[in-house]
Formats: structure tokens, C-alpha cells, sequence
């Protein structure tokens, strides 16, 4: 009985073997998967941080040199440079680029603005949309020219749009949009009913937004 067990006892080694190389396949199996999965999580990463670089670079160039060239005009007080979710931002006082009730760029404006074509060309490496928006306040328009707000702040939009394009921008990566004084920043009338002179000053104004077109 006793030889007959010592006969068997190399099967059990054999079978202790077999469950232990099972076990080390199981865990090299278990690390495998689970390095495999850091892997492609840390590449998705990788990826996502490539792309909102590459998205991010040109307009965070852009945003730079234009606030450096309205820090230099001592434009401050009339020019605000914006980072958007889309891209840059840059907000002007109507009256800094045209006289009142008048869509005519200023002619001291031009070369500024001539400059603000030139960062934004020398900057973008990407398929842009410039976007002008012009806006009003609530004090009503009528004259021989302009029959309303809406084509007061349309005209101002296509003006800063011509001067674009003819300062190099391709006219098919510019579009001029009028709000007249639908979409006013602060209220132009306070709970008294009366107009509130320093917002109607703060809603005339120009919008250009510099964005990706798709």
C-alpha cells in the first residue's frame, strides 16, 4: 500500500505544477490586460493634450500679439482682447472706429487695424472664420442713409469686413452680422424706465471673433 502511494505521489507534484503554471498564466494574463488598458488610456491622454495644443497654439499667438499691439496704442480702455471658447475675441468701442451715426471707418484706424490683420495672418496656421459683429444701442436711427439700427450696425460690420479682405484676408474666411441693439451687454434702461447714458455707450460696439472654420 505504502509503494503503491510513493507511485502515486509524482502526480501529485505533476498536478501542483499544472495549477501553479496555470496560475502564473492567469496573473501574467491579469497584468497583461490591465497594462494594456493603461496603455490606451495614457495615449488617449496624449491625444486629447496633442490636439488641444495644436487647436489652443494659434489663437493663444493670436490673443498675444493683439493685446500687445492695443498695449502699445494705449487702447485699453477702448479694445478688449478676449479668449473664447472657440478661439480670440476682440470687442470695440463703436466710437473708437467711427464717428457717430456713421459707418465710415475712421481713417486714423486703419493702419491699426491693418496691424490686427497682420498678427492675426502671421499667427494662424489653421483654417480661420473672422466673425464682425456690429451692435447698437436702443436710441432709434432714421436718416437718409440709415432707416434703422439694423443697417446702421450691418453697414459697420461690412466696412470692418471690406477693410479685411482688403488687407489680405480671403473674403471667403470672413462674414459681417448686424444685431442692432437686440443683444445688448447691460441693459440700456434702468428699472426707472430711463436710459442709463454709460451702458448705451458700452453697447455700441464691434465685435470680431477669430475662430476655426470647419
Amino acid at each position: 500500500m505504502s509503494n503503491q502511494g510513493d507511485e502515486n505521489a509524482w502526480l501529485v507534484t505533476w498536478s501542483d505544477s499544472i495549477t501553479l503554471l496555470m496560475a502564473f498564466f492567469v496573473v501574467l494574463l491579469s497584468i497583461s490586460t490591465i497594462d494594456q488598458s493603461k496603455v490606451e488610456s495614457l495615449q488617449a491622454g496624449l491625444d486629447q493634450d496633442f490636439l488641444k495644443t495644436s487647436r489652443d497654439l494659434p489663437f493663444t499667438e493670436i490673443e498675444k500679439k493683439i493685446a500687445e499691439i492695443v498695449q502699445t496704442k494705449s487702447l485699453e480702455d477702448d479694445v478688449t482682447v478676449l479668449n473664447s471658447p472657440l478661439g480670440v475675441t476682440i470687442e470695440f468701442s463703436s466710437h473708437l472706429l467711427f464717428e457717430s451715426g456713421q459707418a465710415d471707418i475712421k481713417s486714423k484706424m486703419v493702419p491699426i487695424l491693418t496691424e490686427l490683420v497682420t498678427a492675426i495672418k502671421e499667427s494662424s496656421s489653421i483654417n480661420y472664420l473672422i466673425s464682425i459683429e456690429g451692435h447698437t444701442d436702443n436710441i432709434p436711427i432714421r436718416t437718409n442713409i440709415f432707416a434703422s439700427n439694423w443697417e446702421l450696425s450691418a453697414l459697420r460690420a461690412t466696412h470692418v469686413v471690406r477693410l479685411l479682405i482688403q488687407k489680405g484676408i480671403p473674403y471667403t474666411n470672413v462674414r459681417a452680422i448686424a444685431y442692432a441693439d437686440s443683444r445688448p451687454m447691460v441693459p440700456n434702461v434702468g428699472d426707472n424706465g430711463r436710459p442709463i447714458r454709460k451702458n448705451q455707450a458700452a453697447n455700441r460696439r464691434v465685435l470680431m471673433h477669430i475662430e476655426r472654420q470647419h
